[in-house]
């Protein structure tokens, strides 16, 4: 009964804002209502069209305003530009009138010609740029579906394959559609992989095929409170994401005031002092902790991503990441298969029938470039390079790691426009436009 409460409510509020000449509602295969913005640096600024699309998707519990980094609307400049500027900066009117500007991948895609597509997976975004779907939101359903409907959406609009950026699980999710996965007809919904769809995404000229592919920081097994192996700790974790629940930060940080960034970067000062005295297991414990580089970021940028870009994430989200920290491989949800009395986590097992995305990272084939950060927090740069050498190589692959850089500067911190930015624009150039 509950249940059918609560997706009766989710419909409700599914019903769409209206488009505008930036906004685009897709439906996925399974009824969910997304956003795609068609992005641009402000409302008067031309698009790029005809020029080669890129899309991007956010890590879990952010949306994609995590890629689009400026001043809020009605507010004095946030952030200073530094002394010497990136070549691609230098005189750029955009860049001058709100600093902040600097530190944002899609401005950057935009600046250097590609036009670029910003996508907010099932149950994130604010406002009009919401997307549905909240509850029991598994990252399979994020691959499988969503995916899907965005990049059938840009292919459809544009003419052209659109380049992939996802960071964080933005490539996880990319891992699972690149492999061809999909929801086998059945009434436990088990995911397979079909060989025709691999072969269309990565090298096919269908509605589901990709140009290439940037991933940023994505693994297939993250690396949090030490890869869990107490067993409390897991039968709790256990019940808790077994809940059709949706945990949202918008209400709280909606109200942080922009004085948090510098008292977040004071705070995360002192762990990373502390760290090289820290015994490995408690280092390993609290390795979230070491997620943003205080040297290596922008206050301000530490705010706007805390008040803007923060949104949340589904308990089986939470649970299906878990699962691969505790299994050490990530696999389609254990919510797919019979679980006992919910007690613990199902261990690795051949015979589970579960599909390993982890085992079956061959299956991608189109070119790609993998960045990762270098430290160890909850990702680590070994996992990133597993993930690179474990996919087909195709000759224009690369693989990076980005000096001095954490998980979530990677993609903004303040060596990104001098080093992650330029070394993805090059290898987008160097593919070449449909």
């Amino acid at each position: 009964m509950m249940e059918r409460l609560i997706a009766g409510f989710n419909r409700l509020r599914s019903l769409p804002f209206p488009e505008t000449d930036d906004i685009y509602r897709i439906m996925t295969d399974d009824g969910v209502n997304l956003v795609l913005k068609h992005y641009r640096p402000e409302p008067d600024a031309p698009f790029n069209k005809g020029r080669q699309p890129v899309l991007m998707m956010p890590g879990a519990a952010c949306n994609f305003d995590y890629f689009d980094l400026h001043t809020p609307e009605g507010k004095e400049k946030w952030s200073q530009l530094p002394g010497e500027l990136p070549e691609w900066a230098r005189g750029d009117a955009y860049v001058k009138k709100d600093p902040m500007k600097l530190y944002n991948l899609a401005y950057y895609l935009y600046s250097r010609g590609y036009d670029v597509w910003l996508v907010n997976y099932r149950g994130q975004g604010r406002g009009r740029y919401r997307s549905f779907g909240r509850v029991k939101s598994s990252i399979d359903r994020f691959g499988v579906y969503d995916m899907k409907a965005a990049i059938k959406k840009v292919r459809e609009l544009t003419g052209k394959r659109p380049v992939h950026l996802g960071h964080s699980m933005g490539g996880t999710m990319a891992f699972m559609y690149f492999q061809g996965a999909c929801y086998w007809p059945g009434p436990n919904g088990r995911i397979g992989s079909d060989p025709g769809l691999a072969e269309e995404r990565n090298a096919g000229n269908g509605p589901e095929s990709a140009k290439g592919f940037v991933n940023l920081d994505g693994p297939r097994v993250p690396f949090v409170l030490g890869n869990i192996r107490f067993p409390l700790v897991t039968r709790i974790l256990w019940y808790m994401t077994d809940l059709p629940i949706y945990y949202s930060f918008r209400y709280i940080t909606r109200f942080l005031p922009r004085i948090t960034g510098r008292l977040a970067k004071l705070t995360l000062s002192l762990f990373w002092v502390y760290k090289r005295f820290l015994p490995a297991f408690i280092d390993d414990i609290i390795a979230v902790a070491y997620t943003i580089n205080p040297d290596n970021i922008d206050p301000d940028v530490i705010a706007y991503v805390a008040k803007y870009a923060a949104d949340g994430g589904s308990a089986h989200l939470i649970g299906q990441y878990l699962d691969s920290c505790i299994s050490g491989k990530m696999r389609e949800s254990y919510r797919t298969v019979e679980r006992g009395n919910l007690k613990y986590f199902p261990e690795p097992d051949k015979t589970d029938s579960l599909y390993y995305y982890s085992d079956n990272m061959a299956k991608i084939t189109l070119p790609s470039i993998f960045l990762a950060s270098t430290t160890k927090d909850i990702t680590k740069p070994e996992e990133i390079r597993a993930c690179y050498d474990a996919k087909t190589r195709h000759p224009l692959d690369e693989y990076h790691e980005i000096p001095n850089a954490s998980h979530m500067d990677i993609t903004c911190g303040l060596n990104a426009p001098y080093i992650t930015f330029p070394l993805i624009g090059a290898w987008i150039e160097k593919l070449g436009s449909d």
